[in-house]
């Protein structure tokens, strides 16, 4: 699978289409705690969120972010 970018679009979800740039932490958190974005952490939006953790806990400090 090839990786996803800042610039490529949610692949599913309420946000799809969006620019994952654009796409709120708050439901990046969402989908990572509520195990949407694989259990095994290994799909492409799992593995975005799992790259930007700092900067998803810096727009989203509220979330426990774990790896």
């Amino acid at each position: 699978m090839q990786e996803i970018q800042d610039t490529d679009h949610m692949p599913f979800g309420k946000y799809k289409g969006k620019l994952m740039q654009d796409v709120p932490a708050s439901y990046l958190h969402w989908l990572w705690t509520n195990g949407k974005a694989s259990e095994t952490k290994t799909d492409p939006v799992a593995a975005y969120i799992g790259r930007n953790m700092q900067a998803l806990q810096k727009e989203y400090p509220n979330g426990i972010w774990e790896e």
